[in-house]
């Protein structure tokens, strides 16, 4: 199995600047990731990491501009999916310099035939031969062959924390293991809402952030104090939850009564 890990699990001990660091140095080594994915040297990658954390942002960054540089062919795939759904999916970015990138599609990970479909198009061996064994007038229909090589690359955004399932030796851990070990698994270390947290501060004060949802710095400090202090109580804690701040912060002066209504738990 190849892991890049965040260091292992949150330390009761690790400081807020501690946790700074080891994001920004993981998120860095995604980037790199990515770039393998362009280049081919990287057939496969699972990124696992907490909800609304830059993942889909980080990677859709790198292969919107490797495909508008004429380097691949890329394609996002996000929500539920069926195992015959995923087959024509991998069939449409069978050939070389296809990207298929999987986002928030879970369900995938708890069928079989899915996960069978996903170990063949990922085999490390040279042949990556991908049958459907099974009845299908929807591939009939369509003109999709019941075999096909893969020769193209997957990315897999995912909240599932893969190593934990493993750990647990629940049924479907062969079946991850084996997984697994066909990819490079990237665990984003950000799992606990101190870590969603510091990630939300680095994204907050970027540039590019500052500039898509036209706030100024003293708006994002300001955003950052309330959401700092209200992190335990808000319905959702994501980036998300920053983007709905910048709505708030924009639309009237007394935005924090507004977010404190809208956006926290009542109890």
């Amino acid at each position: 199995m190849q892991t890049i890990t965040a260091n292992g699990p949150e330390s009761t001990q690790e400081s807020m600047q501690d946790i700074d660091l080891r994001l920004r140095n993981t998120f860095k080594v995604l980037e790199k990731v990515a770039q393998g994915i362009v280049s081919g040297n990287i057939r496969a990658a699972i990124v696992s990491g907490a909800a609304g954390c830059g993942k889909t942002y980080t990677l859709e960054r790198c292969l919107s501009r490797a495909e508008s540089s004429g380097l691949i062919n890329y394609q996002s795939v996000r929500g539920s999916m069926s195992a015959i759904g995923l087959y024509k999916q991998l069939y449409e970015c069978s050939t070389e310099r296809n990207v298929l990138m999987i986002d928030d599609c879970d369900s995938i990970f708890a069928d079989i035939d899915a996960l069978n479909l996903l170990k063949a198009s990922l085999d490390t061996g040279r042949s990556r031969r991908v049958h459907w064994n099974k009845e299908s007038r929807v591939l009939d229909d369509e003109g999709v062959p019941r075999s096909f090589e893969f020769n193209g690359g997957v990315a897999f955004i995912t909240n599932i924390d893969f190593c934990r399932e493993v750990d647990a030796e629940k049924k479907m851990t062969p079946h991850y293991k084996a997984l697994m070990s066909r990819t490079m698994y990237v665990d984003l270390g950000i799992h606990s809402k101190r870590e969603v947290l510091v990630r939300i501060g680095q994204v907050v004060f970027s540039e590019s952030f500052m500039r898509e949802v036209e706030i100024t710095r003293e708006q994002a400090k300001s955003m950052l104090k309330w959401l700092t202090a209200n992190h335990q109580r808000v319905r959702t804690l994501s980036i998300r939850t920053v983007l709905q701040l910048a709505s708030l912060i924009k639309t009237d002066e007394d935005w924090e009564s507004m977010a404190n209504a809208v956006m926290l738990r009542t109890r």
